[in-house]
């Protein structure tokens, strides 16, 4: 384990670039909203989740316009 650990850092280290993949543990345990918990995003408006599947076929088309 301790090599798999090293070898992270040094690929961190020696990027240009990080990204991190993470679940909504990561982001409750932060004190980020998640979406689906009791006090999710979604749990609280589901009119937000409703709007989020209604437009996430404008976001495959064209993810930049749909973020712009």
């Amino acid at each position: 384990m301790q090599e798999l650990i090293e070898r992270a850092a040094r690929d961190l280290v020696d990027s240009r670039y990080a990204i991190t993949l993470t679940g909504a543990g990561m982001s409750t345990e932060s004190g980020i909203p998640d979406f689906r918990g009791p006090s999710g995003v979604w749990t609280k408006n589901p009119e937000a989740e409703r709007m989020a599947y209604e437009t996430y076929h404008t976001f495959l088309a064209d993810p930049k316009e749909y973020w712009e």
